[in-house]
């Protein structure tokens, strides 16, 4: 989101007193200016400076080459031999138990203990047309088997020989039958979607783990946030990036770190 009230002259004046300015954590929070960015309403420059050394510990977990995920004018969710051109982006959150973060054991307070998550980002793919109409048709599949059910339990408690037989019968039967109705309806939308995904997985990386990059963030301790019942998580749909850029390309190397962190189990 865009700041209307932008200052140029205001925003350098911030950035020559903000000891993470021009890094590459000022780089992927700076979009909108100083004013727009969380790091400047944190009370000591150390905490600042903290901040800027999680975010390299977050970004030193990344493959080098995660930028060609949404960089890519190819889809890269296509199994075909040749993928089709890129539309769109598709968005999901992954987190890592790295940088060491704590907080309070109930509601944050009382005795401090290890959160689970150091960080948490949310990672674009470059997708197509195809790829993401198949992905979104299980949604649809689940969700109108669902809102079909629920339309149908009313329309037939609305026919006086049913709602009203049921009624006559026991008192809450009408609720007892809408929940059941209900409850048909997620179950077999549920396995309608199922069945959807493992019908396209032929030609779709239905499984985020098929992906290289994604494969390699895996590898080195990443995990993806609030899965479903398949242990993937839930994916939106951008025509437009959210970021130009995560991990800034290294000057030199030979990839041999990568190498050595692919084989990290953490």
């Amino acid at each position: 989101m865009s700041n209307t009230n932008y200052d140029p002259r205001q925003n350098e004046e911030m950035k020559k007193r903000c000891p993470i300015a021009d890094s590459e954590l000022c780089e992927w929070l700076g979009k909108n200016g100083c004013y727009q960015c969380y790091i400047s309403s944190l009370k000591s420059d150390n905490k600042k400076e903290e901040a800027l050394e999680h975010w390299k510990v977050t970004l030193s977990y990344l493959p080098d080459n995660i930028d060609d995920l949404h960089l890519s004018d190819e889809c890269q969710f296509c199994k075909d031999e040749k993928p089709e051109k890129a539309e769109y982006y598709a968005t999901f959150e992954m987190a890592h138990p790295e940088p060491y973060a704590e907080k309070g054991m109930i509601l944050g307070l009382g005795k401090k203990v290890r959160t689970p998550i150091g960080s948490l980002l949310s990672i674009q793919a470059s997708i197509g047309k195809e790829c993401k109409k198949a992905f979104k048709m299980s949604d649809v599949l689940q969700l109108g088997t669902f809102l079909g059910f629920l339309v149908a339990a009313f329309v037939l408690l609305m026919i006086p020989q049913i709602g009203q037989a049921m009624a006559n019968w026991m008192a809450f039967m009408p609720y007892i039958f809408i929940a059941l109705m209900l409850l048909a309806g997620y179950f077999l939308g549920k396995n309608l979607a199922a069945a959807h995904l493992k019908k396209i997985k032929q030609h779709v990386k239905v499984d985020l783990a098929e992906i290289p990059q994604i494969k390699q963030m895996l590898n080195r301790g990443w995990f993806f946030f609030q899965t479903g019942s398949d242990g993937m998580p839930k994916v939106f749909f951008h025509k437009t990036k959210t970021y130009n850029c995560l991990k800034p390309q290294r000057e030199c190397g030979d990839g041999e770190e990568d190498d050595m962190l692919d084989n990290i189990n953490i």
